[in-house]
């Protein structure tokens, strides 16, 4: 259904006589990269209780098991909910096949606390509403699992654009922050543990605190979120995650991505300004 298309298309141009020289026109664009559904390889793992189903074609579905490359053996935390004729034909019911899908789903797989239904293709295309969806599975299976939706579509997506969509869908299910709590900061877009834990110790030194990461490594970890809630960009793709977080309320602290030494260092320093810290350390 969105099995991206990498090859580079090309066009030759009318060879005069007696001419040997050949002109290649390389066109690109979005359809020359990855879908958003990509982001689901870095992102189950960073996730450790959620299960990312995407509701898609057999397509979409190779693509993301060549994507994550994951062995026959492992028993991964994402799947494909495959879309066949009979469902966009309207034969089936595609509420109650995907209502199916999602309890034995949540059966076989006890440990699941946050569900995401990621879309392949826009809703006018699959002719099902994952966000109506989602609101009607949460109900359904609360308090032990929550259900968001939100869109890997290669019409709508690119490779980086999943990340924000997923991290998005989360923000309006953080906790709210206290109006008079004292400020915190955040750290917005999905880091390898080990990155995160330097970052912990290197805001610990500073006396920095408490730090917060989004996505939290449980679903149950959300941090909270509100008007003393200052916030940094891991990533330099998260706009929408970053609208959703000042609609909550948090300041955005302006600095360069973590990205180098020098990145990395004025990233830091921006946090450290804001909190105040003493030049000395």
């Amino acid at each position: 259904m969105n099995a991206p298309d990498l090859t580079p298309r090309a066009a030759t141009a009318p060879v005069e006589a007696g001419c040997g020289d050949v002109t290649i026109r390389q066109e690109r664009g979005q359809r020359a990269v990855f879908c958003g559904l990509t982001g689901i390889v870095w992102l189950h793992r960073k996730i450790q209780d959620a299960f990312f189903l995407v509701v898609g074609s057999r397509t979409c579905a190779h693509l993301i098991q060549s994507a994550a490359g994951v062995m026959i053996f492992a028993e991964p935390r994402f799947a494909t909910a495959i879309i066949d004729e009979r469902d966009l034909a309207g034969i089936a019911d595609m509420n109650e096949e995907l209502d199916r899908v999602v309890r034995r789903l949540i059966e076989r797989r006890p440990d699941i606390r946050l569900l995401f239904l990621v879309g392949s293709c826009p809703s006018e295309v699959i002719k099902l509403d994952l966000g109506r969806a989602a609101q009607r599975l949460s109900t359904t299976f609360s308090p032990d699992v929550r259900v968001l939706s939100y869109s890997g579509s290669g019409i709508e997506t690119t490779f980086t654009q999943g990340e924000d969509a997923c991290l998005a869908a989360l923000v309006p299910e953080m906790p709210r922050a206290e109006a008079d709590a004292a400020p915190a900061l955040l750290v917005a877009g999905a880091l390898a543990d080990v990155v995160e834990d330097q970052f912990l110790r290197i805001f610990s030194e500073l006396g920095i605190g408490p730090v917060a990461f989004l996505p939290a490594r449980r679903a149950g970890q959300l941090p909270a979120v509100g008007p003393n809630t200052r916030y940094l960009l891991a990533q330099p793709f998260l706009t929408d995650t970053a609208k959703a977080l000042e609609a909550r309320g948090a300041t955005r602290l302006s600095a360069p991505f973590p990205l180098g030494v020098e990145g990395t260092t004025r990233w830091l320093k921006a946090a450290a300004d804001a909190f105040d810290v003493p030049e000395a350390r």
